[in-house]
């Protein structure tokens, strides 16, 4: 089913309302109360209930326990139970030990990379005092002169702090009373909770001597509001009735994987829709989702500049590289993704040595595996600011209509260096309906597989971290680099 087009304009000027409110810092009033099993198949009690809350996630604080929940499984080990991992364990260029950062308890993971350097990425363990199931610190050797020197990604402090978690938003809908919003709305909670807010159960691979991968895979349930009745067209008006309604649990796993010889690990997200009907749900995915200070640590580092490829094209935006991004900055819209990689980068320059670093993601398919669509839909898609005359965050260009979430909800503002530092993936937000195709514009659609015959819905990502390489003369980012590359320095092993 094709979808109408004339209700997207109005569709996701309201998402873009909802997509601001992810980054409250104001804690969930049922954060992590979520059962690790089992679905809502009642209409829920109303506002104030259950498991869901502001868009906030973990109330946090230090992490002052070890895990010690459920029993191992036959992979290794688990976040919590009667079995204790060891304190280390080595294998061949890849290792896993327990500590702690910041007050954290973590695993933290090991690997040699393809210079042979030190990586490590510490996630954070699911305790009794608060949830795990992401990434707080992060580090990585580059050159410096004859030797080398350690960058550190510091994700420990903040509202949504860390990175690797899920979160999905749910379709804005038109309601039959004349209203509009969210299904989770009507109910009185947030359509898209971070998924820090949710307790996990972590398992990670077995280790031998000769193991040169390893994998940390993290579940949960995450809630998504739907109708009681699978709707045949999702953009048609919705039954506002609460008794119309219907909250599923669904199952959500994160897979990270750390290879000998391979510079950037890969996370893999798994949706499990088979408690639903296609046209039950509809929502978008923006996990890996997180803050982490990616220049070396550096809070006061002001961003400068945002990259992105999705289903239809390239997307950059041209601040000079010794500058900081601006709604002013000149961009382009206009060059076809061909057959790169999907991406999404966001650029820093750390405020006292002026180097630019960045953070990225870029879509690693591995197998039969077919890809998710990734965009939404804006009649910006397809042309330049020198041609729409549109600046960033304009009427002419909203937040809503970016392909993925970054620099427009990190404070960018006409004239101010934004320091903020919220990067997320995503796809269209017509997962879980009937939809066989989706606009990204006026005049561009392409095919959506939105509730597949597996009834799993993956995605993979490259998790790029380093120098930028972006220059005023050759503006591409190490992400878009990595993403056009034939054989990206990405783990490939373990596939979830």
């Amino acid at each position: 089913m094709r979808m109408n087009r004339r209700w997207l304009a109005v569709a996701f000027l309201g998402m873009a309302l909802g997509w601001g409110a992810c980054g409250s810092d104001a804690p969930s009033p049922g954060a992590g109360s979520l059962p690790d099993g089992g679905t809502d198949a009642g209409v829920s009690g109303g506002p104030g209930g259950g498991d869901s809350g502001i868009d906030a996630g973990n109330t946090g604080g230090a992490d002052s326990g070890v895990d010690a929940g459920s029993t191992g499984g036959s992979d290794g080990g688990t976040d919590g139970g009667t079995t204790v991992d060891p304190a280390l364990e080595q294998g061949d260029g890849v290792s896993r030990e327990t500590a702690t950062v910041g007050g954290v308890s973590v695993d933290r993971y090991t690997w040699t990379d393809a210079q042979g350097r030190p990586r490590t990425v510490s996630l954070k363990r699911e305790s009794a005092s608060s949830h795990g199931g992401y990434a707080v610190q992060l580090t990585y050797q580059v050159k410096s002169g004859a030797s080398w020197r350690t960058v550190t990604v510091d994700g420990t402090t903040g509202g949504e702090r860390g990175y690797g978690y899920f979160v999905a938003h749910e379709l804005y809908r038109s309601f039959d009373n004349g209203s509009s919003g969210t299904l989770a709305g009507l109910h009185g909670e947030d359509d898209s909770p971070l998924g820090v807010g949710f307790a996990v159960q972590g398992t990670h691979s077995a280790i031998s001597a000769g193991s040169t991968s390893i994998s940390h895979t993290f579940t949960q349930r995450y809630p998504k509001w739907g109708t009681r009745v699978a709707m045949a067209d999702v953009t048609a008006t919705t039954p506002a009735a609460a008794s119309a309604h219907q909250k599923f649990l669904v199952p959500v796993s994160i897979r990270w994987v750390f290879q000998k010889g391979m510079d950037f690990p890969r996370i893999d997200t798994r949706v499990d829709l088979s408690e639903a009907t296609a046209g039950q749900l509809s929502f978008d995915m923006r996990g890996p989702y997180g803050v982490v200070e990616f220049a070396d640590s550096d809070v006061n580092a002001p961003l400068n500049n945002v990259q992105w490829g999705d289903a239809r094209g390239h997307f950059t935006t041209l601040a000079p590289a010794a500058g900081s991004l601006t709604t002013q900055a000149n961009w382009t819209w206009n060059e076809p993704i061909g057959t790169v990689r999907k991406y999404h980068a966001l650029l820093a320059r750390h405020s006292s040595t002026g180097v630019l670093y960045e953070i990225g993601l870029v879509e690693m398919k591995l197998g039969a595996d077919t890809g998710l669509v990734h965009g939404v839909y804006s009649d910006n898609n397809g042309t330049t600011k020198a041609a729409s005359g549109h600046a960033l965050l304009s009427a002419g260009f909203s937040e809503g209509e970016w392909s993925y979430q970054s620099a427009q909800y990190s404070g960018l503002t006409t004239a101010s260096p934004a320091t903020g530092k919220k990067f997320a993936w995503g796809t269209s937000p017509f997962y879980g309906s009937s939809l066989s195709t989706v606009y990204l514009s006026s005049d561009f659609s392409t095919p959506i597989a939105a509730f597949p015959a597996s009834k799993l819905l993956t995605s993979r990502t490259c998790l790029v971290l380093g120098v930028s390489t972006f220059t005023d003369a050759s503006p591409k980012s190490l992400t878009r680099v990595t993403a056009e590359s034939a054989s990206p320095s990405c783990a490939t092993a373990e596939p979830l």
